[in-house]
């Protein structure tokens, strides 16, 4: 479960078979006070994306100006784990958050 923020517009892709992706970066934040007793935050990114039903349902509240860069967000999910070569051939590996559940928080309402 994490909670943060939207790093750039969602992309939605619609793909064969009716299947629709989103994919999106979120940073979520930590604040603390370090050994100096100064005070800290660290920043984590995280990738995201949201299949089918609720990828549609992210696209139309993008259209509407609701989830675009920005935006608070309540994600609940799981870490898939990704191998991938580069142009080098050089193998590489990569997490993402599956998402399960996507909820937006403190979401201002967007005249219609």
């Amino acid at each position: 479960m994490l909670i943060g923020n939207l790093g750039q517009d969602p992309k939605i892709k619609y793909l064969e078979n009716n299947r629709v992706v989103a994919e999106f970066s979120m940073a979520t934040h930590e604040q603390f006070v370090d050994k100096g007793g100064e005070k800290r935050v660290e920043t984590e990114w995280h990738q995201v994306e949201v299949w089918d039903n609720l990828a549609r349902m992210l696209d139309q509240l993008h259209l509407k100006g609701k989830f675009v860069k920005g935006t608070q967000v309540f994600v609940e999910g799981k870490i898939k784990t990704e191998n991938y070569r580069d142009k080098s051939g050089i193998e590489h590996q990569r997490k993402k958050i599956k998402a399960l559940q996507v909820q937006l928080l403190g979401v201002q309402k967007i005249p219609e």
